[in-house]
């Protein structure tokens, strides 16, 4: 009965594991469609670019471009979810939220959050671009995310505001505003060529914490 038992087991973790391989397989292939409609996207716009297009661009057959989504809603929900889940994930992986100093607390998470934005800067542009043209339902799900993102911030900076650190008078208006400006490079990149990818970092660290943290006198 054992040896039954030690087959089964082995069984099982195997069927896990193909599973998670599938699975794997099946997120870098979304990825990769994200990526390649996103620039179509912002290219020719969402309206006039078909699953013909998307299909041409990723080199992936149209039938099988259906087994990975389901329309183009779809991949404007895969766009927003390349960048917003794995920073969910990493304030609760890499311990931010349980940060005892705010301002640093902060400083981390706003370091974090442009350093992802800029890596995913199309898919911010065409999600704020695009967003207007989801449906209801997919629209509510990808706000309901922002939210989520926003509500991390004002946290933070309300934590501030009671240890009489930050002097912010309205904690959830600060922390719209900053989520605003995370994505100051996608939205502006065009005019902000002269600066490279460090340079913008330090530079859009530095001016959006000055906002919240007073200097000292």
């Amino acid at each position: 009965m054992k040896q039954i038992k030690d087959i089964s087991d082995h069984d099982k973790s195997s069927v896990v594991k193909s599973r998670s391989i599938k699975q794997d397989n099946l997120n870098k292939r979304q990825i990769h469609i994200v990526k390649k409609a996103a620039k179509l996207f912002i290219k020719k716009g969402y309206a006039k670019t078909t699953m013909r297009d998307i299909s041409k661009a990723t080199d992936i057959n149209l039938g099988n471009l259906y087994n990975f989504i389901n329309s183009k809603e779809d991949i404007l929900c895969l766009a927003f979810e390349t960048y917003h889940d794995p920073a969910m994930d990493w304030f609760k992986r890499e311990g931010v939220l349980d940060i005892e100093d705010p301002k640093e607390q902060l400083r981390v998470a706003v370091r974090q959050m442009l350093e992802m934005i800029h890596h995913a800067m199309n898919d911010v542009l065409m999600m704020y671009r695009e967003t207007g043209v989801l449906p209801p339902k997919f629209r509510k799900i990808v706000l309901s995310k922002e939210n989520d993102l926003i509500r991390i911030f004002e946290n933070i900076i309300t934590r501030g505001v009671e240890k009489k650190i930050f002097t912010v008078k309205d904690p959830f208006f600060a922390a719209n505003v900053l989520v605003f400006q995370l994505s100051l490079y996608p939205l502006r990149s065009w005019n902000l060529k002269r600066y490279t990818k460090e340079e913008f970092l330090d530079l859009a660290e530095e001016s959006m914490l000055k906002a919240i943290i007073p200097e000292p006198m």
